[in-house]
């Protein structure tokens, strides 16, 4: 018996496995339900680290001289202004308070953890982030903006969900820190779609190829 996408869609979701995610998402792509991407937006040191050992960022700046800028530039402004909601780990909320997000009072921040939480303004508590994150994507709006942490993006990385990646380089060796990638299931195959450099910064943007 042959089942239409529709049932085969409904018969994952039903099913709601953890390992279906990839299908899922895939199948929700070729039904056009997917109306807004998630996109990746964080800063890296050179040797692939996201903050210190103990969560500090105070690293991440420039080298001091846009002798090397190239002509085009990342157009930071915009990206803030095409996003409407941010997603976060606790974590990551705890380490970045939002006043240092541009425009946080107009974005709306879903926040993952693992125990009970309160919400407040315009911050949603979900143990179910992946589930929350493919609920959104269903909906008209902007794009959504995966802030981190680390095992967030590995989550979402497993589950396919991530569909563009900003990643800034930053001109420094950490030598140790938290790593933003780490083991995953299958390689994840990328498309270079704009490389800029500002300060010092390599600001690189890729497409998951699907």
């Amino acid at each position: 018996m042959s089942y239409s996408k529709e049932e085969e869609l409904e018969g994952l979701l039903v099913e709601n496995s953890k390992n279906d995610w990839y299908n899922i998402l895939s199948l929700r792509y070729e039904m056009r339900l997917i109306v807004r991407r998630l996109v990746l937006n964080i800063a890296m040191s050179l040797d692939g680290f996201i903050a210190r050992k103990d969560g500090s960022y105070d690293w991440i700046e420039g080298h001091g001289t846009d002798k090397y800028d190239t002509v085009l530039q990342f157009d930071n402004q915009k990206f803030f202004n095409n996003c409407d909601t941010v997603v976060m780990g606790r974590k990551s909320l705890e380490d970045c308070p939002l006043e240092m997000i541009e425009g946080y009072q107009e974005k709306q921040f879903i926040v993952a953890s693992h125990t009970e939480q309160t919400d407040y303004g315009n911050v949603r508590f979900v143990r179910d982030i992946i589930g929350e994150i493919m609920e959104l994507r269903s909906r008209e709006g902007g794009d959504i903006w995966l802030f981190g942490g680390a095992s967030l993006v590995q989550d979402c990385l497993e589950a396919g969900g991530i569909d563009h990646l900003i990643i800034g380089i930053i001109p420094t060796i950490l030598g140790d820190g938290i790593p933003l990638f780490a083991s995953l299931l299958e390689e994840k195959k990328l498309l270079l779609v704009e490389s800029t450099v500002t300060d010092g910064i390599a600001m690189l943007r890729y497409d998951i190829r699907r």
